[in-house]
């Protein structure tokens, strides 16, 4: 991601969009926990990491152009974003919880 030049709403919207991928394969996820396949986990939760990794790249780029004096205004868009990381982080330090129980 380049930093010369900081697009705010296509930031947040690459944290949605990444983030939400990655909450509909947690999601996903767990539906495989009663049956307790645990691939077919393993292979959604890898899923779902890249998809985190992807989100953080975005977050990163907006931390770095704060760092950088370029910092952005806050608005409900980026309230929203943040908001769908860090809401989805949470799911998946959850599921990868419960699935140590399986």
């Amino acid at each position: 991601m380049e930093n010369t030049q900081i697009n705010l709403e296509q930031i947040c919207m690459g944290i949605i969009l990444y983030s939400g991928n990655a909450r509909g394969f947690i999601l996903e996820s767990m539906d495989y926990m009663k049956p307790r396949n645990e691939e077919k986990i393993t292979e959604l939760m890898t899923l779902a990491k890249n998809e985190l990794n992807q989100a953080h790249q975005h977050q990163t780029a907006l931390l770095t152009a704060e760092a950088s004096g370029k910092g952005a205004q806050t608005s409900v868009l980026l309230i929203h974003a943040q908001d769908h990381l860090m809401t989805t982080i949470t799911m998946r330090d959850l599921v990868e919880k419960l699935t140590e129980v399986l």
